[in-house]
């Protein structure tokens, strides 16, 4: 719950006019019961072995949902030349070796 506050805080403060939004399109996937369960499942694989197999399952459904939700190449950013988007999945990749091979593998489903 501190690392997503501190970095909302920081969505906020560099981009006040697009963090409205995130945050509300946010707020609306976890009224969702199934996006809500994704955040949970998300949650859940932090202290997994990086190598687990349960994170590729993950990886596919969360893949899955994001292009249900947004469509092909619809994806809410910050803004293209910004550099914030990249400090905070980097900053949650550091904190889970677990959640660093997540976002490889979303990434990797999303770009195919």
């Amino acid at each position: 719950m501190d690392l997503q506050r501190d970095l909302w805080i920081l969505v906020f403060a560099t981009h006040p006019d697009r963090a409205i939004t995130l945050f509300e399109d946010q707020t609306e996937s976890l009224a969702d019961p199934a996006q809500r369960r994704l955040f949970l499942d998300y949650d859940h694989v932090y202290d997994l072995d990086a190598d687990d197999p349960r994170i590729d399952d993950l990886a596919r459904r969360l893949a899955e949902a994001t292009r249900a939700r947004y469509g092909p190449g619809e994806l809410p950013e910050l803004d293209a030349a910004s550099e914030i988007p990249a400090l905070i999945q980097g900053t949650v990749n550091a904190a889970s070796p677990a959640w660093q091979r997540l976002d490889v593998l979303i990434r990797a489903q999303l770009d195919a």
